[in-house]
């Protein structure tokens, strides 16, 4: 049994030690290397976000919500979107050129859309169309062409169509088509003389059976309504156009387009029942108009709501319209034709309001409405132009932005700012340079973008920096955009995370001077300083009101301001550095009221070329700042505030040729610069105060060849940059700027390894496996220097652990690990352990009790031979062979002074009990000695003597007298066991019989006495 315990205890460990010794720590795909970050891209593969060349037009919304768009330009023509217009791909290989699409309110995967001459049907969600009928009304011939297209569903899907001749006095229709019988055909609906621009069935149709078209004559445009199987206008009159509500009537002709709307409680067969219909002249004379049905013979009404007044215009021509709500309380929303104007009414069209930050584009802004509108204000647009686009308002027309088929494209990625709460939110936020400037966000770590302001919009020329608020995400959205309005620098505030903006001249309080801003910087949410440059001097101005006006400035050198940088604490010491375009360093002690040169006594710059600076975290205790270079091979310098003479370069690793553009230290201490010679990668270093030189690092794993980093941001453990060869946003996720974490031996653990010939083996450092690394340092010396490590006390693995060299016993030992790769991470704390004596198994010999020895006395004696160099002895003893329950544990402050111990507590009679010994000192202890056993004497026999009644004679064993063969010390009393009971006396088996057997004799007496004493009274 102890043989199998033994071999099962020894696979156990080989077990623990290989896999100990396989153990590996795989790097993350997103950690310690550059990965790219999905920015704005053209085609499937980047949702078309962006679309350059085309225009949107048609947008068409499905009642589950899915959006449909004929995008003019592109090499494929019908999109859609199922996520609310973030990404879109296109259907069905569509090359036609659309002119209106309509989606079946019974099948949503019946999908319908027009060309001038045909009409083309999907059943499968938009995988493949087929031709519906030909050439309906004769269009495609005679200068025929479709308008509109409408549909509709009562027991089969009924479509119907618009049409309109191009030639003078010559008109189109309108066409139904039932799609219920076998033989389906286009039916002239006959509405008489008119070109028809626009069409729409009542959104209760299958009640009323009402069909409404606007029409012209060529010299007056009307409404017209259908009602069942009567003609036009049998059931309520035509409504015509009175442009201005002259009276006169004025005329008014839709040469271009038309749009119609229901309110959310339209019913046709009522009287007096209110839509809403809008007109493109071609000629600026449309507008929106209210239409009130009356019943045939009179005339329904048209009164012209001037949606132009927003935009202080009489008449507009109008390509959208939507509408939302009852009849008393309409929200509309026009879209114009010719711009990307937006007005929205929200009291039936008495009042109308613009846009304060308009869709982007140049003309047919096409609106609809979410059918949640009244709820989540959400409406859509589509633009055509330049900059036209796909954008949505989720404040109900007042802020648009863009979000899919964008006509832009990005040749540079110009700024960028992470939340300084990314680790919650995950927002970024990006600037970009292509056909305009935009200025991007995404809550979701890149994957959507939106774009919310663009050099599009009429008042903003350029878009050069951001800066977030540091408060940005706890409670605040302020964000600063600097750039030109109107040819005159300005700066933008936003307090609802770029949605509105208040716009801020830039100008020198003292001379009215532009004030160009070349570096910007906050503090909270309205303090902020910029750097600009104004006639031959930089100068740094500071505002309290976020940039409504500012104090005076103070100057900063001859050059321009290349980079600003604020002190930790920098509300409490006001510390501002400045880098400049010519070799500077600036500080200011003073809240940048007043700089002086770093050095002070400079007389010529420290430095060269544009210079980027950056403060050391500790720098209120430390005083360090930092200045990168970006002339070739300058690389990294270091300053101690108050201390040093000239900056001191401590790089000396820099890749030949390098340039280094931004410098920045986290708040962690780890120093980073980005390097813009091709291939250059970044700079890294873990401990850049380290008076002995720093340890730099050139980081370029995942970067593709001949990757170019300029500039850096970062949050926490988190850093961005662009790779400027290939504009990519980048970003690289440091796991490992923290010191690995040692595990075992414990720290100061003494009787470490297995002696064998006089050498301790088996020891085996162990730490903590480190996320994102792929390989370990590790060192092991006689001190705490670790200058001059021995051969073979260092080397490499990619486990987490490793299997030292034989040791040398009863010797102190420090020991260290870091990560190797794929980067440096700091050097763990030191460690230390002391090997085991220098005794082997044998050289303990256990004297007393003898190996096997029966008999023992109850209070053994236990006796050893003395080992060199041990101060005490530690004694085990159990009645187990794993030591688990123990009688005796004489171990750590119970250690025993001499060879010999006797305790003065009796083990139990007849039992069989193991124990072992080891030597200690106060650095070490030696292994444990072989196991030794002994069984314990039985108790002394004693005679019951026959009485009544009975007595029981429990007998008292007396141990015999044990002489020790060494002198002794007085005897100790045992420690407690906390992990056993201590031991106590049992009691004889044949005892317990005995005391049974007298039981069972005394149950018989009681009852022998009882059927005597009751026996007389039966009688």
């Amino acid at each position: 049994m102890v043989k199998s315990r033994l071999l099962l205890s020894l696979a156990i460990l080989l077990s623990i030690t290989v896999s100990g010794l396989t153990q590996t720590s795989a790097a993350s795909a997103d950690e310690v290397k550059w990965s790219r970050v999905d920015i704005p891209t053209e085609g499937n593969a980047g949702n078309w976000l962006l679309a350059g060349g085309s225009d949107v037009q048609h947008l068409t919304l499905s009642a589950s919500g899915t959006l449909y768009a004929y995008v003019e330009g592109l090499d494929y023509t019908l999109y859609q979107s199922t996520d609310g217009g973030y990404s879109w791909s296109y259907i069905g290989d569509v090359q036609d050129s659309i002119v209106d699409i309509a989606i079946s309110p019974q099948d949503e995967k019946t999908i319908y859309y027009a060309t001038a001459a045909n009409v083309f049907r999907s059943t499968d969600g938009g995988k493949e169309f087929g031709q519906l009928g030909v050439n309906p009304g004769g269009a495609g011939g005679g200068n025929i062409e479709i308008t509109g297209i409408a549909v509709t569903y009562i027991s089969s899907n009924i479509v119907a169509i618009a049409t309109r001749d191009t030639d003078n006095s010559e008109f189109g229709g309108v066409y139904l088509l039932d799609e219920e019988p076998v033989i389906t055909s286009w039916v002239d609906s006959n509405i008489g003389s008119y070109d028809v621009y626009a069409l729409s069935f009542s959104p209760l149709y299958a009640a009323d059976q009402q069909l409404v078209a606007v029409v012209t004559d060529e010299t007056d445009t009307s409404v017209r309504f259908k009602v069942g199987f009567a003609a036009w206008g049998a059931t309520f009159g035509d409504a015509g156009l009175d442009r201005d509500n002259s009276g006169a009537p004025t005329p008014v002709v839709a040469g271009n387009s038309a749009a119609i709307a229901f309110p959310d409680n339209y019913e046709g067969t009522s009287p007096d029942a209110t839509l809403f219909i809008a007109i493109d002249t071609g000629t600026g004379y449309g507008d929106v108009y209210k239409i009130a049905t009356a019943e045939a013979p009179e005339s329904s009404s048209a009164t012209d709501l001037d949606a132009g007044s927003a935009y202080n215009m009489s008449n507009i021509d109008i390509t959208g319209l939507a509408a939302a709500g009852a009849d008393d309380t309409t929200y509309l929303m026009a879209g114009a034709a010719s711009s990307a104007r937006v007005c929205f009414s929200e009291n039936n069209g008495n009042d109308w309001a613009k846009s304060r930050e308009e869709p982007t584009g140049g003309s047919k802004t096409c609106v609809l409405m979410n059918a949640d509108f009244h709820s989540n204000y959400l409406t859509y647009a589509a633009t055509s132009g330049s900059d036209s686009a796909f954008s949505l308002s989720e404040d109900g027309g007042t802020v648009w932005n863009q979000t899919g088929l964008i006509d832009n494209y990005i040749t540079d990625i110009t700024s960028f700012a992470p939340s300084p709460d990314y680790n919650e939110d995950t927002t970024l936020f990006m600037l970009t340079f292509g056909a305009n400037y935009c200025f991007w966000r995404s809550t979701d770590d890149g994957q959507k973008w939106e774009r919310l302001y663009s050099s599009s919009l009429a008042d903003v020329d350029a878009i050069d920096l951001i800066e977030l608020s540091p408060r940005y995400g706890n409670g605040s959205q302020v964000i600063f955009l600097a750039g030109n309005s109107n040819g005159q620098p300005v700066l933008w505030k936003s307090v609802d995370n770029g949605q509105r903006y208040a716009k801020y001249p830039t100008a020198d309080p003292d001379s009215s001077a532009s004030l160009p801003i070349h570096a910007l910087n906050a503090v909270d949410d309205a303090t902020l300083f910029i750097g600009s440059y104004v006639s031959g001097n930089a100068y740094v101005y500071r505002t309290t009101d976020g940039g409504y006006t500012y104090g005076s400035g103070a100057i900063v050198g001859s050059q321009t301001i290349n980079s600003m940088a604020l002190s930790p604490a920098f509300n409490q010491y006001g510390t501002v550095l400045i880098g400049n375009s010519d070799g500077w360093v600036y500080l200011s002690n003073h809240n940048g009221e007043r700089f002086e040169p770093l050095p002070a006594d400079a007389t010529s710059s420290p430095l060269s070329g544009s210079v980027s600076v950056a403060f050391d975290p500790d720098f209120t205790s430390n005083h360090f700042v930092y200045a990168a270079s970006n002339t070739a091979d300058k690389g990294v310098y270091r300053f101690k505030v108050g201390s040093s003479d000239e900056w001191e370069r401590i790089d000396t690793t820099l890749p030949g040729g390098g340039t280094l553009n931004q410098i920045m230290v986290t708040s962690s201490g780890v120093l980073y610069a980005s390097n813009t010679q091709a291939d250059g990668g970044m700079e890294r270093c873990l401990n850049p105060t380290y008076s002995l030189g720093p340890t730099f690092q050139t980081v370029t794993r995942g970067l593709s060849d001949g990757a170019k980093l300029s500039r850096l941001w970062y949050h926490d453990d988190h850093l961005w940059s662009v790779d400027t060869d290939e504009t990519r946003l980048l970003t690289f996720y440091d796991s490992l700027p923290s010191p690995a974490t040692p595990v075992s031996p414990a720290d100061n653990e003494g009787g470490i390894g297995t002696l064998n010939n006089h050498s301790v083996i088996d020891v085996l450092l162990d730490w903590e496996a480190e996320s994102g690394a792929t390989g370990y340092e590790w060192q092991l010396d006689f001190d705490t220097d670790f200058s001059s490590v021995p051969t073979d006390f260092e080397g490499t693995t990619k486990a987490s652990s490793v299997r030292l060299p034989s040791l040398d016993p009863a010797t102190k030992y420090y020991w260290r690990v870091r990560v190797k790769e794929p980067v440096l991470s700091p050097w763990s704390s030191k460690w230390s352990f002391h090997t085991c004596l220098g005794t082997d198994l044998a050289t303990i010999g256990l004297a007393s009790p003898e190996a096997g020895k029966m008999g023992v006395p109850v209070k053994p004696l236990f006796q050893w031979s003395a080992v060199s160099g041990a101060v005490t002895y530690e004694l085990l003893a159990a009645s187990d062979t794993q030591f688990v329950n123990l009688v005796v544990n004489r171990t750590g402050d119970f250690s025993l002074p001499a060879t010999a111990w006797q305790g003065n507590l009796d083990l139990n009679y007849g039992t069989t009990y193991y124990w072992k010994v080891r030597a200690t000192n106060s650095d070490t202890k030696s292994a444990w000695s072989a196991v030794g056993s002994f069984t314990t004497e039985l108790p002394q026999s004693s005679l019951v003597q026959p009485s009544t009644p009975p007595t029981i004679v429990v007998p008292i064993p007396t141990p015999s007298p044990a002489t020790p063969s060494v002198p002794m010390t007085p005897p100790q009393p045992s420690p407690p066991l906390p992990s056993s009971p201590a031991p106590v006396q049992g009691t004889p088996d044949w005892v317990i019989y005995l005391i049974g057997a007298l039981f069972l004799v005394i149950i018989l007496l009681i009852v022998t006495v009882l059927v005597l004493a009751l026996g007389p009274r039966r009688s």
